[in-house]
């Protein structure tokens, strides 16, 4: 058995405080169309983490418990005892360059993630909130050199790791370096979408598209484009699509400072993702603009203005359906 010195085991954490409040004033507390940052006018934890990882040369591992209130709306489906969990995987190496993982681990599709200081923006995107954070299954990874990374995988479902059938899904994630300064994704999901019985089953396919290019040494671009379709209802194997893009600016102002603009939209006319309460289903566009300032490496204090405006009156204010939601958020996130 190794000894303390040479053990590969490392236990971090991460914490992210935050406070927001949504001009509709909304009278659960929670924010439209939020899965992060959601609850209004309310010092919380977006999310807390702690988690005990190895990466030695033929294993890994990662075990992650965590609470908050970005549990609490992206877990609410899960087992009670499961929700509690945000990784739980192990990994071998299979060959010098492909390592063959299993459990729950973060999800392969998208460029926004459950960690608030590894993304560009504070709050998240459309494209964000309406795909996986999480998945379970089993992967395999392919390194074949510095410039590609590929990944295949067998998954329970679209976050979920708590099944109500026997169907499983397949996904792709590739991920290309042509130079250091540029990346190219793509990540996709076929399987069924809903975690519903099998007699009700309804063929899912996504796709994950994006770019990230830094331009300077100050300046970053970031674009986005998710599609997905579905079967209108397991008898009626009509496909339904939704889509969403994302456009993202960073500016790095000096070595504590800096802001980011994100502009984005979501169009799903047939509310597959996101059915709303009144006859029109969601197609509307955002605008959000944050500041950001780094006490040191471990301390990222943020603020962020967001504004959604939809074609139609799906925001419900004072008991009246309006076209508009904004939002101030205010988050200071610590990794220890």
């Amino acid at each position: 058995m190794a000894n303390a010195q040479n053990s590969a085991i490392k236990m971090t954490g991460f914490a992210d405080l935050y406070y927001a409040y949504n001009f509709n004033k909304p009278t659960g507390k929670n924010i439209s169309l939020a899965y992060n940052h959601s609850r209004h006018n309310e010092v919380n934890v977006n999310n807390l983490i702690v988690s005990l990882k190895n990466n030695s040369e033929q294993v890994r591992g990662s075990v992650a418990l965590h609470t908050g209130t970005y549990v609490k709306a992206n877990y609410s489906a899960e087992p009670p005892l499961l929700q509690y969990i945000n990784e739980a995987n192990v990994g071998v190496k299979l060959q010098k360059k492909v390592w063959l993982d299993a459990g729950i681990f973060p999800s392969h599709i998208g460029l926004e993630t459950s960690i608030s200081k590894d993304n560009w923006t504070l709050t998240r995107s459309f494209c964000a909130e309406n795909s996986p954070y999480y998945e379970s299954g089993v992967k395999v990874t392919f390194l074949p050199n510095d410039k590609w990374a590929i990944v295949a995988l067998v998954l329970n479902g679209w976050q979920n790791m708590s099944e109500q059938n026997s169907n499983k899904a397949v996904g792709v994630q590739a991920q290309f370096y042509p130079i250091k300064k540029v990346l190219f994704n793509y990540s996709n999901f076929i399987g069924e979408g809903r975690n519903s019985p099998d007699s009700l089953m309804r063929l899912r396919h996504f796709h994950d598209l994006y770019c990230t290019y830094i331009l300077t040494s100050k300046v970053s671009l970031a674009a986005v484009f998710d599609i997905g379709f579905e079967e209108k209802s397991n008898i009626d194997k009509k496909m339904l699509s939704w889509y969403s893009p994302a456009l993202f600016i960073k500016y790095k102002i000096d070595s504590h400072y800096s802001s980011c603009l994100r502009v984005d939209y979501f169009g799903d006319e047939w509310g597959i993702v996101i059915p709303t309460v009144t006859p029109f289903n969601l197609q509307a566009s955002a605008i959000s603009v944050n500041i950001d300032y780094y006490l040191d490496e471990n301390m990222l204090f943020r603020i962020e203005a967001k504004k959604i405006i939809s074609k139609d009156n799906v925001f419900l204010n004072n008991n009246e359906f309006v076209n508009n939601i904004a939002t101030v958020v205010v988050s200071l996130a610590i990794s220890f």
